[in-house]
């Protein structure tokens, strides 16, 4: 008898930068981050060796936002 192994499918949240993981049958669906409760939809985060430069500046502007309180607009 075989093993059916599951695979965890880690998932950037937006809102709060954390990156939690979901058992891979749960692709396509959403489910509550557990960090910040923000809803996301599960699908697979790129490493980011396969980010573009585009996308990977993108990513740590967002991430900015949350956490870089001393460049904010006054």
């Amino acid at each position: 008898m075989g093993y059916i192994v599951s695979q965890m499918i880690t998932v950037n949240c937006s809102a709060c930068g954390g990156q939690p993981e979901f058992d891979d049958s749960e692709a396509g669906k959403e489910a509550m981050c557990p960090l910040c409760r923000e809803m996301l939809l599960i699908t697979a985060a790129k490493p980011a060796g396969e980010l573009s430069a585009e996308e990977q500046m993108a990513q740590y502007e967002e991430s900015l936002k949350e956490t870089d309180w001393g460049h904010q607009p006054c």
